[in-house]
């Protein structure tokens, strides 16, 4: 027979894997695009965001703080960069 701790323990998974799908099914999350999303270094990164730990990092710190000064995250700072400067052009 469970007891708290095992029913506690069963539901906080339950509630972290619903959480990690509806992230993983969220619109605009990052997807693979064959080069690092922080630094561009395209060596064999056909299937992953990052090149390395570090880059995830200064990645997440970066748009943690875009995201606090109100301006758009990294993928609507991107587009809005691109749109710029083909106006631009």
């Amino acid at each position: 027979m469970a007891d708290e701790a095992d029913l506690a323990f069963d539901s906080e998974q339950r509630h972290l894997t619903h959480a990690l799908a509806a992230q993983r099914q969220r619109v605009g999350a990052l997807q693979p695009v064959g080069s690092c999303h922080n630094c561009g270094n395209s060596d064999g990164l056909e299937q992953r965001l990052f090149c390395d730990s570090d880059c995830a990092a200064d990645w997440e710190y970066e748009d943690a703080l875009r995201r606090r000064l109100g301006l758009p995250g990294a993928q609507g700072y991107a587009r809005a960069t691109s749109a710029a400067g083909s106006a631009a052009a």
